[in-house]
C-alpha cells in the first residue's frame, strides 16, 4: 500500500504533534473536528491538520486511521468507523494506538473484520515529539499488516513492528504503563502521606540520600502527569483487566484509577498542558491534593 492520507483521531496533546511530524514528511494528514473543543481545532491547526469535518469523511481518499485517543473511547470509535464502513467502498487501515488490554484490542480487531477492515493493535511509550528535537515515542504495532507502517519512519517517527498477532502491541503497553504510571499513582499517595503528616521535606531529604533514582521519577512524573490523569483512569482499568484475564491481582490497578480520580476531581485535574498554573513540581502536587482533601 502507498500511503498518501493519513487520519488521526483525535489530535489532541500527542496526535497534533505526531501529525505535524507527518505533515513535515510530506504526508497529508486529516481529522473529523466535528464536536469537537477549540483546543482539539487550535492543537490540530498548529500541527497543521486539515479538519474533514464528521467521521463518515474519514473514508475519503485516507489510507490510515491513526487513533490516539482517552482508552475508554476507543472501542466506541472502532464501532463507529465500522458502522461507516458498510456505506463506503474504500477500506483504510485502522490503527489503534491507544491504551487499552490485549483483550480490547483483539475485540476491535473482530469487530473491524467483520465490517471489512483491516486492523492493526498499537501502543505509545514515550512523550510526543515536540519540535525542534522532534524526538518520537516508540509506536509499536503488531498485525498482519503491521510492516507497512514502517515507510512512516523515514519521517523521523519511530514505528516498532511487532509481528503478525494482534495482543503483541497492547501487551508492552500495558506491561510498561503498569510499572511507570502505577509507580506515579503510589507516589502520588506518598508525597500526600508524608505532607499530610508534615514530614514532606524529611521524606525528600531521605529520598536523595537513599533512593535518588526513584526521586527522579517522582519529580519528573508527578507534575507531567496532571493535565493528564483524566486519561490514565481508563488505562489503570485497562491493565487492571488485563490482569484479571491472566489470573493476576486485579485490585492494585483499580486503586491506581482511583488515585487518578482523585487527581482529575482536584484544582490539578483542570490543568492543560500549553498553560500550567498548579503541579508544576512534586511538592506542589502534593500541597495541592493536601488541600483538596482539607486536612
Amino acid at each position: 500500500m502507498t500511503i498518501n492520507t493519513i487520519a488521526i483521531q483525535s489530535p489532541g496533546d500527542m496526535g497534533h504533534e505526531i501529525g505535524r511530524v507527518l505533515v513535515s514528511g510530506g504526508y497529508k494528514v486529516v481529522s473529523a473536528l466535528e464536536g469537537r473543543s477549540k483546543r482539539t481545532r487550535d492543537l490540530a491547526k498548529s500541527g497543521g491538520i486539515t479538519d474533514v469535518g464528521n467521521l463518515e469523511n474519514l473514508y475519503d481518499d485516507v489510507d490510515v486511521i491513526l487513533s490516539i485517543m482517552r482508552p475508554d473511547e476507543a472501542l466506541r470509535f472502532v464501532n463507529k468507523m465500522c458502522d461507516l464502513a458498510s456505506f463506503h467502498k474504500a477500506r483504510p487501515l485502522l490503527v489503534d494506538l491507544n491504551a487499552v488490554a490485549p483483550s480490547t484490542a483483539l475485540k476491535a480487531e473482530k469487530l473491524s473484520r467483520v465490517a471489512g477492515l483491516d486492523f492493526l493493535d498499537g501502543g505509545i511509550i514515550g512523550e510526543p515529539p515536540r519540535a525542534p528535537e522532534n524526538r518520537s515515542p516508540r509506536l509499536y504495532v503488531s498485525g498482519t499488516r503491521a510492516s507497512e507502517l514502517m515507510a512512516l519512519n523515514q519521517c523521523g517517527l519511530d514505528f516498532r513492528n511487532l509481528g503478525c498477532s494482534c495482543g503483541s502491541a497492547s501487551g508492552i503497553k500495558m506491561a510498561y504503563a503498569a510499572l511507570t504510571k502505577g509507580l506515579t499513582a503510589i507516589a502520588i499517595n506518598s508525597m500526600v502521606t508524608a505532607k499530610l503528616h508534615n514530614v514532606q521535606n524529611e521524606f525528600l531529604d531521605e529520598l536523595k540520600f537513599s533512593q535518588k533514582s526513584l526521586l527522579g521519577h517522582l519529580e519528573r512524573g508527578l507534575p507531567s502527569m496532571c493535565p493528564k490523569a483524566y486519561r490514565w483512569v481508563g488505562e489503570m482499568e485497562e491493565i487492571s483487566k488485563t490482569h484479571e484475564e491472566l489470573d493476576l491481582p486485579k485490585n492494585l490497578f483499580e486503586g491506581a484509577a482511583d488515585i487518578y480520580r482523585l487527581v482529575e476531581k482536584s484544582p490539578l485535574g483542570k490543568e492543560i498542558v500549553e498553560d500550567r498554573k498548579l503541579g508544576t513540581s512534586a511538592e506542589n502536587v502534593a500541597d495541592v491534593l493536601a488541600d483538596f482533601l482539607g486536612k
